[in-house]
């Protein structure tokens, strides 16, 4: 960031459709970080994605110049991924 103050995060993600579609559904898990660290301090606060799904969240956070905004994304099922994802960064104050 190049400048202190409270910032709205928004990551979007499509999962990727996997051949044969499971009743379990399968899915990805999402974790906003910053400075590589979870934002929300612990690696059990993740979003889902679903398999065959798209899907948006949006967190507000506070962050001090030059922190570095990323996304973590992961999954237990081996052949699901994802694709067109967005990470956006939007300065409130």
């Amino acid at each position: 960031m190049g400048e202190s103050g409270i910032f709205q995060i928004t990551i979007s993600i499509n999962a990727e459709a996997t051949v044969d579609p499971d009743p379990d559904q399968p899915y990805l898990n999402a974790i906003i970080t910053v400075n590589g660290t979870p934002i929300f301090g612990d690696t059990t606060t993740f979003f889902k994605i679903s398999n065959r799904s798209s899907s948006s969240f949006i967190v507000q956070a506070s962050l001090t110049a030059g922190d570095e905004v990323g996304a973590s994304i992961s999954t237990t099922f081996p052949i699901l991924g994802y694709m067109n994802r967005s990470l956006t960064v939007v300065q409130l104050s």
